[in-house]
C-alpha cells in the first residue's frame, strides 16, 4: 500500500508543480515580468523553474543587475554594427562601380566622337603587313595581354584586400 501512496503523491506533486510553473511563465509573459521559481522538497531535491531564464533572474535579484537586457542589448548593438559596416562598404564598392561606370562611357563618347575607335593599332588590318610588321604587332600584342593581365590581378588584389 505504501507504494501505492508514494507513487499517487508523487504524481499530484508533479501535476501541482507543473501547473504553477505554467501559471508562472504564462504570468512573466502576460505581465511583462521576469519570474522564477523555485520549489524545495525536504529532502533537498530542487526544482526550478524560470522566464525569461531562471538563472539571469536570481543573478539580477542576487546583484540588482540586469543581466539579461544588457546581453540582448549588446548582441543587437553588435548586429547593427555589423550591418552598418556592411552597408558602407556595398555603398562605397556601389559608388565606386558609379565612377568606372560614368568614366568608361565618358571615354567610350568621346572615342566615337573623334572616331578614334577604328583608329586603334590593334584595328589596324594585317593583310597588307609584312613579315617584320607583323612580328612587331605580334610582340605589341603580347606586351598589350601582359599589361591587361597585369591590370586586372592588380584590381582583383586590391578588391579581396578591400573586401
Amino acid at each position: 500500500m505504501k507504494g501505492k501512496k508514494s507513487n499517487k503523491s508523487q504524481m499530484t506533486f508533479s501535476n501541482c508543480t507543473l501547473g504553477l510553473f505554467n501559471k508562472a511563465t504564462e504570468l512573466s509573459v502576460l505581465c511583462n515580468a521576469k519570474t522564477a521559481l523555485i520549489v524545495a522538497l525536504p529532502n533537498n531535491e530542487l526544482y526550478i523553474c524560470g522566464y525569461p531564464n531562471y538563472d539571469a533572474v536570481i543573478q539580477q535579484f542576487l546583484t540588482g543587475k540586469d543581466t539579461i537586457e544588457e546581453t540582448e542589448k549588446k548582441k543587437q548593438e553588435k548586429i547593427v554594427e555589423t550591418l552598418r559596416i556592411e552597408y558602407e562598404t556595398i555603398g562605397d564598392k556601389l559608388k565606386k562601380l558609379m565612377e568606372e561606370e560614368k568614366n568608361l562611357q565618358t571615354i567610350n563618347d568621346e572615342a566615337e566622337k573623334s572616331g578614334s575607335i577604328s583608329s586603334c593599332w590593334w584595328n589596324d588590318p594585317i593583310d597588307d603587313m609584312d613579315l617584320q610588321s607583323l612580328e612587331e604587332f605580334k610582340i605589341s600584342l603580347e606586351k598589350l595581354r601582359l599589361n591587361l593581365g597585369s591590370a586586372l590581378d592588380e584590381k582583383k588584389l586590391m578588391s579581396t584586400l578591400r573586401s
